[in-house]
C-alpha cells in the first residue's frame, strides 16, 4: 500500500513549513545580533546627548523592533497553519501504518480488547447481584427453623444457574485477556493488568452445597454472599483507572510507532518534495491551502439554503 496524493501533499506542505521557520528563526537570530549592535549606540546620559544621535538611535531600534514583529508575525502564521497539517498528518500515517506495520496493528488490536474486555465485563455487577439474591434465597432455606434440607434443591438449583452465567462471563472475560497477551510485545505484556474479580467460576462449588451438612453450607454460602456484596460495594473508578493505564501503555506505544516513521516521512520530504523557497511566499500558498480554503469551506456551508433540499 502507497501513502496517498493527499498524504504526500500534506507532507510537502509541513517540509515547506518547517523551512519557512527555520529561515524565519534564523532572520530573528540575525536581528538579535543587529538589536545588541543598535543597543551599543544608545547615546550616554539620555537627555544630555544630542537630539540628532537619539533621533537615530531611537529611529533604528524602531526598525528592528518592526522587523522582529514582522518576523513573529509570520511564525504565528506558521504555526496555525502547521496546528492545522499536524492532526491531518496523524490521520493520514495512521490509517497507512494500520494497514501496513504489524506492531502498528497489535496496539491497535489490544485496544480492541481492552475494549471488548471492558464491555463485557459492565455484566459483572448485574451477574453478581443476582447470584447474591440467589446465595441469599439458599441461606434462607437452610436456616436452623427449616425442617427438611431437601427442600432447599430448588434454591440451589436457581443459585446453579446464576454460577453457571457468571462462569460463562469468566470464560468470555479469559478469552478476551488472553487474546490480548498473545498479542502484546514483552515491554506491553507487563502492564496488562487487567482489573481484579472476584471468583466467577462457583459451579462447582454450588453442586456441593447439596451434600455437605446445612450447618456448613449455610456458613458457606453466608461467606460466599458477603464477599460478593462488598465487592458490588466498592466504587468502580478502579476497574476504569485499571482499564485506562492499560489503554495508555497501549497508545503510547502506538504513538512511538507512528512518531518514529512520521519522523521519517519528515526527512524524506525535506530532502525531496521541497526547493528554495521565499519565505512569504510559502506562507501565501499554506494560508491559501489551509487557512483561506477553510474558511471558504465554512462560508459555502453558511450560506446553503436550509430550506432549498424541500
Amino acid at each position: 500500500m502507497e501513502l496517498s496524493e493527499t498524504t504526500l501533499g500534506h507532507l510537502r506542505d509541513e517540509a515547506y513549513a518547517y523551512l519557512a521557520e527555520e529561515a524565519l528563526r534564523g532572520k530573528l537570530a540575525d536581528l538579535e545580533q543587529e538589536r545588541a549592535k543598535v543597543a551599543s549606540t544608545r547615546p550616554p546620559f539620555g537627555l544630555l546627548a544630542g537630539r540628532e544621535r537619539r533621533e537615530a538611535f531611537a529611529r533604528s531600534m524602531s526598525v528592528v523592533d518592526e522587523s522582529e514583529a514582522g518576523l513573529r508575525d509570520r511564525l504565528t502564521q506558521l504555526g496555525g497553519i502547521a496546528a492545522w497539517l499536524r492532526p491531518a498528518i496523524r490521520a493520514d500515517v495512521s490509517t497507512y501504518l494500520a494497514s501496513v506495520s504489524p506492531d502498528y496493528c497489535q496496539q491497535l488490536q489490544i485496544l480492541a480488547r481492552i475494549d471488548d474486555w471492558d464491555r463485557a465485563s459492565l455484566h459483572v455487577p448485574e451477574l453478581l447481584l443476582a447470584f447474591a439474591r440467589d446465595l441469599r434465597a439458599v441461606r434462607r432455606a437452610l436456616a436452623p427453623d427449616k425442617k427438611a434440607h431437601s427442600l432447599v434443591a430448588y434454591e440451589i438449583g436457581a443459585l446453579r444457574e446464576s454460577a453457571e452465567r457468571l462462569a460463562a462471563l469468566q470464560a468470555e472475560l479469559s478469552l478476551i485477556e488472553r487474546a490480548a497477551r498473545v498479542l502484546a510485545t514483552e515491554d506491553v505484556a507487563a502492564q496488562l493488568a487487567f482489573p481484579e474479580l472476584p471468583n466467577l467460576q462457583r459451579a462447582a462449588w454450588v453442586t456441593r452445597l447439596a451434600v455437605i451438612p446445612p450447618e456448613q453450607a449455610q456458613a458457606d454460602v453466608a461467606g460466599a454472599e458477603e464477599e460478593i456484596r462488598a465487592f458490588l460495594a466498592r466504587p468502580d473508578e478502579s476497574r476504569r483507572a485499571a482499564l485506562q493505564s492499560m489503554r495508555d501503555a497501549c497508545a503510547a506505544h502506538a504513538e512511538r510507532v507512528l512518531d518514529g516513521y512520521w519522523e521519517q516521512l519528515r526527512a524524506h520530504a525535506r530532502a525531496h518534495y521541497v526547493e528554495a523557497r521565499d519565505v512569504d511566499d510559502i506562507i501565501a500558498m499554506l494560508r491559501d491551502r489551509y487557512v483561506d480554503a477553510d474558511l471558504r469551506r465554512q462560508q459555502v456551508s453558511q450560506n446553503i439554503d436550509p430550506l432549498a433540499s424541500w
